[in-house]
């Protein structure tokens, strides 16, 4: 009888927990390494005196990658995870005045942007729209993998030239009021980047909180991973907490085991 493959991933984060749940579903078996005493990574929680806190994001956006992932494993993210859409969104004031209350709801939007700019407020169909094609255009690039510089001679320049506009750039060519642009470009601190130097790409940001919603998973963003850790178990993932990998053991360039403080782990292989 052919034995299973044997693969070790390091870090039950997001990643770590999503590769697990998939290599299992293909009958792999699996061993997860966390070095901390809880799963999640950046997106766990913590309890004090009774509340549950966020360490790291605290809403959530596109589930439809989650949805792909749990489908994959034979069951649905929503029955393993309430997600609660948020309406509004959240809401932005204006130093310089103007208030708006972010809504996937677009006649609601687009009466707030007209009290701010009149002109914005017509132009918000147009925005939607060219991020709508801008997105199904990146998709395809956006969900592959990047294994080396020759896989990026592939991408197509007519996409990938305008990028080098940025944010604020590309939303002048809808919005002429800086308040409305900051309020569909501070999405680019999500990244770390400010609007003014993020490449214009990342104008999908703001609209997939429009076009797909903003959520709040029950129990905090830790809740989703927790989800993930629970599903991956019962496929019979095995998730060692207060493991850190001191070592990987190579033999050649190929890694053939993982060192913690209990000894080698070997495995056929390696998700880092």
């Amino acid at each position: 009888m052919r034995r299973s493959r044997t693969v070790n991933v390091v870090g039950a984060g997001p990643g770590g927990l999503a590769s697990a749940m998939l290599l299992a579903a293909e009958g792999f078996d699996v061993e997860v390494f966390e070095k901390r005493g809880h799963v999640g990574g950046r997106t766990s929680v913590m309890d004090l005196d009774g509340y549950r806190f966020d360490r790291g994001p605290t809403f959530f956006l596109y589930p439809q990658i989650l949805e792909q992932v749990f489908a994959r494993c034979g069951r649905s993210l929503h029955d393993e995870i309430e997600l609660i859409r948020l309406d509004p969104n959240y809401r932005l004031v204006f130093e310089e005045g103007g208030v708006i209350d972010a809504t996937s709801d677009v006649e609601r939007m687009r009466a707030q942007l007209a009290e701010i700019n009149p002109a914005d407020a017509a132009a918000l169909d147009g925005y939607l729209r060219a991020n709508r094609d801008k997105l199904e255009a990146f998709r395809p690039i956006l969900e592959r993998p990047f294994l080396s510089h020759l896989d990026l001679l592939s991408l197509p320049l007519d996409q990938v030239l305008p990028l080098r506009r940025s944010v604020d750039d590309d939303l002048k060519r809808h919005f002429s009021d800086q308040r409305v642009r900051l309020g569909f470009s501070f999405q680019s601190k999500y990244l770390g980047m400010s609007p003014f130097r993020c490449p214009s790409l990342f104008t999908i940001l703001a609209f997939l909180e429009y076009e797909h919603g903003v959520f709040h998973p029950a129990g905090g963003c830790g809740a989703v991973t927790e989800a993930m850790a629970r599903v991956a178990r019962e496929m019979g993932v095995r998730i060692h907490l207060n493991r850190p990998i001191r070592q990987v053991e190579l033999e050649g360039r190929r890694a053939v085991g993982v060192w913690t403080d209990e000894g080698l782990h070997r495995a056929d292989a390696h998700v880092i």
